[in-house]
């Protein structure tokens, strides 16, 4: 675990000095623009515009049986792309897809909570997404996933007002740990990374 860390903050530090020196043009596109090569890109555009309340939370909700469906069959990512085909009928490629994904989860990060599960003896309360991919021991999904820079960025300051404030994943992480579950190395090595090379914070720094 501690190798992959290593290996992603060193990822994440070349990158962001290969960024700094770059003296060649790219050419990008807005949101509201739709190229040949990002047309798997295109509907992001309008997520803002198609999706209501009331769908958001169909969306979280399959989103984050995912995750459990995930868990129970061994994959170190959840199948989201069929969530997002279902729903918002995506229709490019796998390639793209972690982008346009990456550019949903930041934009709705606030409001993507994760409805209380429970099967058997394990239960997990109303939490983000974020949050929940580690109650599942779902740290993979951050090492495979989030932490590929080619994926595109995340905002991992998504927060719940928890007893009146704010909690991000980094004030969950340690109380998780409080409470006695997960692997406490674990968490604190996914969390440092989020913080050091991703800018997430604690609630109280929001």
């Amino acid at each position: 675990m501690k190798t992959i860390i290593i290996l992603i903050t060193a990822l994440v530090s070349f990158n962001s000095f290969a960024r700094a020196n770059d003296s060649v043009e790219r050419v990008t596109y807005p949101l509201d623009t739709v190229s040949e090569s990002n047309a798997g890109l295109s509907s992001i555009s309008q997520v803002g515009e198609l999706i209501s309340e009331k769908e958001l939370k169909k969306i979280t909700k399959d989103l984050c049986v995912e995750i459990v469906i995930a868990r129970d069959t061994a994959l170190d990512v959840p199948n989201w792309e069929r969530t997002m085909k279902k729903h918002l009928g995506y229709s490019g490629t796998s390639e793209d897809f972690p982008k346009y994904f990456n550019n949903f989860l930041s934009q709705y990060k606030n409001k993507l909570i994760c409805p209380q599960y429970t099967i058997g003896a394990r239960g997990y309360p109303a939490q983000h997404i974020f949050k929940r991919l580690l109650a599942t021991s779902l740290n993979e999904t951050y090492e495979e996933y989030f932490f590929n820079l080619e994926n595109g960025d995340v905002d991992f300051n998504a927060y719940q007002i928890i007893d009146n404030k704010k909690e991000t994943v980094l004030d969950w992480v340690e109380k998780w740990i409080a409470s006695g579950k997960g692997d406490p190395e674990e968490l604190r090595d996914v969390a440092s990374v989020l913080e050091d090379e991703f800018e997430a914070k604690r609630g109280s720094e929001l």
